[in-house]
C-alpha cells in the first residue's frame, strides 16, 4: 500500500492589525553568501495574513556574522527573540514585518526569511473559511498558496469526534461536492483519505489525540 506522508510547517509571528501599504520581498536584505530556496511564494496567505517565506543556507556565514549583517541593515531597529530551534531578528517598516530565523548548521548557518504583510485587518476574519470541516472543528492554522504552478491549501484543525466518525463525514461531504474517493487506509492508528476531482487532489489525515482527533487537510491544484 502506498505510504502517505504529510509535512506541515507552522510559522508563528507577532500579530498586528491596521496598515496601508504592500510588502515587496525584494526589499528584504539578503547577504551575498546566502543561497535561497523558496518555501511559500508571494501568493501565500497564512492564517488570513499574506506571507512570503524563503529558506536559506550559507556555508560561509556564522550566527554572529548574520546577526551583525541584519543589525546594520535594519539600523539597530530590531527585536531579538527565539522560537525553538530558531534565533530570530525582526523589524517592522510601515506594514511589513521582516523576520530572519536562523540556527547554526554543519559548517555554516541555515534558516528562513519571512515577510508578513499586515495591511489586512484580520480581527473579524474566521480561520478556515471554505475548508470542509465538521461543526465542532477548531481551526488551528490555515495556509493557502496561489503562486503560479504552486496552488494548494494546508489546514490543521481539531475535533472532539473519533477518527472513524470523521472518516464517514469526509467521505459523504467530499463526494457530495463532486470529489471521488481514490484511497482510504489506516496507518499507525491514523486514517488517511485521498480524494480527487480531475487533476486536483485533497488528502485528509485523521490522527487520534486524547481529546478527539487532529485533522490535517492538504489540497493541491495544478495550474
Amino acid at each position: 500500500m502506498k505510504k502517505f506522508t504529510l509535512t506541515l510547517y507552522i510559522f508563528l509571528i507577532f500579530l498586528s492589525c491596521y496598515a496601508v501599504a504592500e510588502c515587496d520581498f525584494d526589499d528584504f536584505p539578503v547577504h551575498p553568501e546566502m543561497k535561497l530556496v523558496p518555501i511559500l511564494g508571494s501568493g501565500a496567505v497564512h492564517n488570513n495574513q499574506p506571507v512570503t517565506i524563503k529558506g536559506f543556507y550559507s556555508p560561509n556565514l556564522d550566527v554572529a556574522l548574520l546577526t551583525r549583517f541584519y543589525t546594520r541593515k535594519w539600523d539597530d531597529r530590531i527585536v531579538e527573540s527565539s522560537l525553538s530551534p530558531w534565533n530570530q531578528l525582526s523589524t517592522l517598516v510601515d506594514n511589513c514585518m521582516s523576520t530572519v530565523q536562523f540556527v547554526a548548521a554543519d559548517n555554516g548557518t541555515e534558516g528562513r526569511l519571512v515577510m508578513t504583510d499586515y495591511s489586512v485587518n484580520i480581527a473579524d476574519m474566521k480561520l478556515g473559511v471554505g475548508a470542509v470541516m465538521p461543526n465542532d472543528a477548531v481551526v488551528v492554522t490555515d495556509t493557502v498558496m496561489d503562486d503560479g504552478a504552486k496552488k494548494g491549501r494546508v489546514t490543521l484543525a481539531a475535533s472532539g469526534q473519533t477518527p472513524a466518525a470523521l472518516a464517514r463525514f469526509y467521505r459523504s461531504s467530499m463526494i457530495r461536492k463532486g470529489w471521488a474517493l481514490e484511497q482510504s487506509f489506516v496507518e499507525d492508528s491514523a486514517r488517511v483519505l485521498v480524494f480527487r476531482d480531475g487533476p486536483a487532489l485533497s488528502n485528509v489525515l485523521l490522527v487520534p489525540i486524547p481529546t478527539g482527533t487532529q485533522i490535517l487537510i492538504n489540497s493541491e491544484e495544478p495550474d
